[in-house]
């Protein structure tokens, strides 16, 4: 035999813990999504609903968009210059057009614009707001004064500018104009009559802004023209005054300085070069140089001759030297005419030195003479400076104010040009057309939003549920919330298969009204023998058969539950069916004083019951219930009204014998009991009770109730041999059909018929 040490065995769960398998949530959100498929069913459908419900009475909406270009350079390509602009200054021009578009003045220039039929297209109303106009009326003042007829023009832009949105598209210079009525004309008017009314607007507001600048430029050039005027007199009347000529080059003065300046350059240029001449003269004759010539020397042809003689003269005698040697009479001879030739030189150079001294004499007169004018002038203006001095300050004033005059002339012949000039800053780049289709509502678009939203709200609102709730939904939460194992889990029936019980569902659902029990549930197990339900019981059967019997006789099995609406009743009933069917003699007691749905259902026209035999001390009043070829008795509880003191009624003695008297001619007797916390029926018969079964109802009650049913002296808590698990979520058993389903089909239809026969005694 194989044997495991506790230590690896240990081990081997700790890993478990510590490694917990991957998407382990995904089964308990499945689990959710199924528990609520009938709340987001519900919400789903109301939302729908009302969207289609939306789409029939909504008015529809047409959408006509204009857009206009804002563009500086149009109206720069007239202008003398152009000024640049960035892109912040741009925006900052493009943001206030928008502005300027979404303001009232723009409005009212619209509402002239489309003419009196626009007061009558805005007051009017849609269906929703035709129902809703005679509400709100009540809450306006009914002594308001009547508007005046600026107040109406008011209230007709303010509504035309609810019907129309501009925005800038993206980063552009464009803005788009759009209308939103119920006309796809009247859209396309209000667009264009809005970027007409703008564009009107701009080119009026340039117009009257370059008028007003004309007018003050005029009378600012007046202005200017005389203050010029009177300067340049000033500057005339000054000259005259001070003697001030003034020439084209300048002050008459000035000029004579500058032209004597240049006299005296000359006159000492001249004298230099005259005695230059004069000395050069003086040093050939002082040394006697036969060959030293001046410019005049070269021009006097006695002396060109004479120094020709001379030098003809002294190559002959060179040429009589040399061959007769120069003691020779012709040598002398020669020598001696040369000698003449060169006194004959000095004389005629003589004269020339003397000319040459008096162009000296004159050259230097000359410029003494020019030296002392100068000296004159400069004396003279020296004694004007500060009659300059004041006339340049007039000079100056009078610049100014003719550069003044000359600027604002230019800005006046400008605003003149930019007056007559119609073209603004901006343009319509597409006008709005009537639109071919609808843009609101758009069904589709509504119907995936009423979609999402049902189906989001509907998840919300089941989640708010759970979490309020807290309900008990596993067996793994009863075993931790009541310490008692979970022995059997019956599934949920589907009980309607039409539209007419979904409302009782979510009713059902939601906890707005108590349970209806069904014929159809408390014989599951009989009628369908081969259903989960049916299963279950037979789980309950075997538990019951291993649990001890401390009488030994019959069995008197409690089926109690925290509160209402667990299904209680519904699995007693088919226990104590699903126990008849198996050869037990079974007695099925109503002890539900309160609301006795087991009666209800299963002997509804039973005339008396358990209050009547207990008061009378009679035998029991029992009902017989065939079910597939086995009997069983019923004990129901008749009352008209609501029973007064049911606790003292099932606490009498004759309660107690009648169970007694019961109990010889029965295997089994089941007991249906209220809720255990709204009652103190349990507690008050506990010590007839061998058995107890704690239904718990999935997602019914929570873990606090639950614990407070144990831990509160209600029973005996120690006599439960099991909790039941009711209405689980059919969809976990899945795949334990599919395994049984390899051997033999699931007949859900398959069962036997029900008969109620008249009550009878034992």
């Amino acid at each position: 035999m194989l044997q495991f040490s506790n230590s690896s065995t240990a081990s081997a769960r700790g890993d478990l813990v510590e490694q917990p398998e991957p998407f382990a949530w995904l089964p308990g959100a499945l689990a959710f999504l199924r528990r609520s498929r009938v709340i987001v069913a519900a919400t789903v459908a109301v939302c729908l609903g009302l969207a289609v419900f939306y789409l029939i009475i909504a008015t529809p909406k047409f959408d006509a968009a204009a857009e206009i270009l804002i563009d500086l350079r149009q109206a720069e390509l007239f202008r003398q210059q152009n000024t640049a602009t960035d892109s912040q200054v741009l925006n900052s021009i493009v943001e206030s057009q928008v502005e300027i578009l979404r303001s009232s003045t723009t409005a009212l220039a619209a509402i002239e614009r489309l003419g009196p039929s626009v007061y009558r297209e805005l007051g009017e109303k849609g269906f929703i707001q035709s129902l809703l106009g005679p509400i709100a009326d009540q809450f306006r003042s009914s002594g308001a004064p009547a508007q005046t007829q600026e107040e109406v023009k008011l209230a007709a832009a303010e509504k035309l500018l609810s019907q129309v949105q501009i925005k800038r598209v993206g980063i552009t210079n464009i803005i788009q104009i759009s209308a939103r009525t119920p006309s796809a004309v009247r859209s396309a008017r209000y667009a264009n009559a809005i970027a007409d009314s703008f564009l009107t607007g701009l080119l009026e507001a340039k117009y009257e802004t370059t008028r007003r600048g004309r007018s003050w430029l005029e009378t600012r050039l007046a202005e200017l023209r005389d203050q010029a005027t009177a300067a340049d007199r000033a500057v005339q009347d000054y000259k005259v005054k001070t003697n001030i000529v003034d020439t084209d080059k300048g002050l008459m003065s000035e000029r004579q300085v500058g032209d004597l300046n240049t006299a005296v350059g000359v006159a000492q240029a001249k004298t230099a070069e005259a005695k230059a001449r004069y000395e050069r003269i003086k040093e050939i004759i002082e040394k006697n140089i036969v060959d030293g010539s001046v410019i005049e020397s070269t021009q006097n042809q006695v002396i060109v001759r004479l120094r020709q003689q001379y030098f003809d003269t002294k190559k002959r005698e060179a040429d009589i030297s040399a061959k007769y040697g120069s003691n020779h009479v012709a040598a002398a001879n020669a020598r001696a005419e040369m000698a003449e030739i060169q006194r004959s030189l000095q004389s005629e150079l003589r004269q020339v030195a003397e000319g040459y001294a008096s162009e000296y004499e004159v050259a230097l007169t000359g410029e003494q003479a020019i030296k002392k004018r100068l000296d004159e002038l400069v004396a003279d203006a020296g004694l004007n400076n500060r009659s300059r001095v004041e006339l340049r300050s007039l000079e100056s004033s009078s610049q100014t104010y003719r550069a003044l005059y000359e600027n604002f002339l230019q800005r006046y012949t400008q605003a003149v040009q930019d007056q007559s000039f119609p073209i603004s800053e901006a343009r319509i780049v597409e006008p709005a057309y009537p639109p071919l289709r609808k843009a609101w509502p758009k069904g589709l678009v509504i119907l995936g939003l009423a979609l999402l939203l049902g189906i989001g709200g509907g998840i919300v609102i089941a989640f708010l549920r759970d979490l309020l709730r807290n309900s008990v939904r596993t067996a793994a939460d009863i075993e931790k919330a009541t310490g008692i194992p979970c022995i059997a889990t019956i599934p949920s029936v589907r009980t309607f298969r039409s539209a007419r019980n979904v409302l009782p569902r979510l009713l059902d659902e939601f906890g707005l009204r108590p349970r209806e029990t069904s014929r159809d549930l408390l014989l599951e197990a009989v009628v369908h023998p081969l259903s989960e339900t049916a299963e279950a019981m037979q789980e309950i059967k075997l538990l019951l058969e291993r649990a001890p019997n401390r009488n030994g006789g019959c069995r008197v099995i409690g089926m109690v539950s925290a509160i209402s609406g667990e299904g209680k009743t519904t699995v007693a009933s088919n226990l104590a069916h699903y126990l008849a069917m198996s050869g037990k003699r079974v007695i099925l007691l109503d002890y539900d004083l309160r609301y006795p749905s087991l009666s209800r259902t299963l002997a509804p026209d039973a005339g008396v019951g358990l209050i009547e035999s207990v008061r009378n001390g009679s035998a029991p009043a029992l009902v017989t219930l065939k079910a597939r070829g086995a009997s069983l008795f019923l004990l129901p509880s008749v009352i008209g009204e609501r029973a007064e003191h049911s606790t003292e009624i099932l606490r009498s003695p004759n309660n107690k014998a009648l169970l007694d008297s019961m109990k010889m001619n029965a295997d089994v007797i089941v007991i249906d009991y209220p809720p255990m916390l709204d009652f103190l029926d349990v507690r008050a018969t506990d010590e007839l009770v061998d058995h107890y079964f704690m239904v718990v109802g999935s997602n019914r009650s929570n873990s606090r109730q639950l614990a407070e049913c144990i831990s509160r002296d209600r029973f005996d808590a120690t006599r439960v041999l099991g909790a039941i698990l009711n209405r689980a979520d059919a969809n976990r058993n899945f795949a334990k059909r599919s395994n049984f389903g390899r051997y033999f089909p699931w007949n859900q239809g398959a069962g036997a018929r029900y008969n109620v026969h008249t009550p009878q005694s034992l």
